[in-house]
């Protein structure tokens, strides 16, 4: 998924391993937010309909009326054939339900972040597009999206029903992101879990992983080294796939930066040891491949033929697992206490120069709402923005993998966004990795390198983010 996948890649060469809808005002050119006057205008429409001779004036005068202008409006987004398909039938059903609108689908289907940059510096941007969250920050913070509290304000949308920590990452309040305005709306929530082949538990004799207590790291370690097998001093079989460090961090009780953002704190011992745990693993247990062993097969060519037992990942890679010949679940991230762990996100904004602001909110509105998240999630790659959908069939699908799909949930409720999307200006987390191929490569102890890059990290953050220190 986009900025999950990206993430994913450069991991693995750096280290041992990313409806309803609302009655809009106006659909002309000028854009402006009139939902609110709407929503007066009909409420006085109410008060006035028990008097038959204003009902039927009214109804003589709306039928006297021209039909509204219909407004076209450009949609951005990627994903592969599946995601297109779906979002192709979604436009299709919102233009038949609102048919003074049209909508232009921009499929972007490789590097969407690079090119959607260059759109948007050429001040012509779709008025709709894909918001990944590790890029709002840098977008939302360069007047590039609409703020769009006003139009919840009149939804139908219930977000107390939406996961918080999906929410809480499209907000910007002009310093920090997390906090201030809603920018957009989760198109979903992704969080983070332990895929396991289930045959190769059974061949070798191992417990399967509990669905309701994270494994320790101690635990992992054990199990893991009962899962890999050698050939003399080559491995045939890993016991678990490359490590997702920033969820180990955060199941370890460490973090990335304080409370009020200002400072890095990576080189806490809680995050320090997480860090050479997860080190240790490839270059002391050998359970894990290095960044040899994962040029000739990478971790997902691995655990599709049965070399890797266990490996971490994320929902979209459901629609994909179905077809695997062996039979797999999933299991809380490993955690030192309660469960924990990142999970990743993809908004939907709206551009903030749109001449088609009521359209465009409305769109996202449908794709972000129950129908749009029902059609998603019957697809098995996306988890519902909406709690109470999460609970029910759509979600959790009955009959097919994994069997304990309830994991997803409780990694939902309890894991928190990437830290990428901890401040506007990332300039501190590129930093951060690119310099940690020391300790990757096994050359460089994790304390001693992060207590060397903090004063550097910090300066970074206070020279990117400057409006958080005023």
């Amino acid at each position: 998924m986009n900025q999950w996948t990206k993430r994913v890649g450069a991991l693995a060469a750096m280290t041992v391993l990313i409806g309803s809808t609302v009655a809009c005002g106006s659909s002309d050119n000028s854009g402006n937010n009139n939902t609110a006057n709407t929503s007066n205008t009909s409420t006085a429409a109410d008060n006035t309909a028990s008097d038959s001779s204003n009902t039927n004036n009214s109804a003589n005068t709306s039928a006297n009326q021209p039909a509204a202008e219909p407004v076209k409006i450009r949609f951005a987004g990627w994903g592969d054939p599946s995601e297109k398909e779906v979002f192709t039938k979604l436009l299709k059903s919102f233009e038949e339900k609102n048919p003074n609108i049209k909508v232009e689908y921009l499929h972007i289907p490789d590097d969407y972040v690079g090119k959607m940059n260059t759109i948007l510096a050429g001040g012509d941007a779709p008025d709709v597009f894909y918001v990944p969250d590790g890029d709002f920050g840098r977008w939302v913070s360069q007047d590039l999206l609409l703020p769009i509290d006003e139009y919840l304000s009149t939804s139908n949308i219930d977000t107390a029903d939406m996961w918080e920590s999906s929410l809480l990452r499209y907000r910007y309040d002009g310093a920090v992101t997390g906090k201030g305005n809603l920018y957009a709306l989760p198109k979903d929530i992704g969080p983070t879990v332990l895929y396991y082949n289930k045959d190769i538990f059974t061949k070798m004799g191992v417990p399967f992983p509990s669905a309701e207590n994270p494994m320790t790291f101690d635990e992992l370690l054990d199990t893991a080294q009962k899962l890999t097998v050698k050939n003399g001093d080559k491995v045939t079989q890993y016991g678990m796939g490359p490590i997702w460090w920033e969820g180990f961090v955060f199941g370890n009780g460490g973090q990335f930066l304080s409370e009020d953002k200002k400072e890095f704190l990576l080189n806490s011992k809680e995050a320090s040891d997480a860090l050479q745990f997860a080190v240790d693993l490839a270059h002391k247990h050998n359970v894990v491949p290095d960044s040899r062993a994962l040029k000739a097969m990478n971790d997902g060519q691995m655990f599709e033929t049965g070399k890797l037992a266990m490996m971490i990942q994320g929902r979209w890679m459901v629609p994909t697992y179905r077809k695997l010949k062996f039979d797999w679940d999933v299991a809380p991230l490993p955690a030192n206490g309660k469960w924990a762990g990142w999970s990743g996100s993809v908004g939907l904004g709206v551009y903030s120069k749109t001449k088609q602001k009521d359209a465009a909110y409305k769109l996202v509105e449908y794709l972000g709402g129950p129908e749009g998240q029902k059609e998603q999630s019957l697809m098995g790659f996306a988890i519902p923005s909406f709690k109470s959908m999460a609970n029910t069939d759509v979600f959790l699908q009955p009959g097919q993998k994994p069997e304990h799909a309830e994991v997803f949930i409780k990694a939902a409720q309890n894991e928190v966004p990437g830290p990428w999307t901890n401040l506007p200006n990332a300039k501190w987390w590129d930093m951060l990795n690119q310099n940690l191929g020391p300790m990757w490569e096994g050359k460089r102890p994790a304390a001693d390198l992060l207590n060397e890059l903090k004063p550097k990290i910090d300066a970074a953050i206070k020279e990117g983010n400057p409006a958080i220190f005023k």
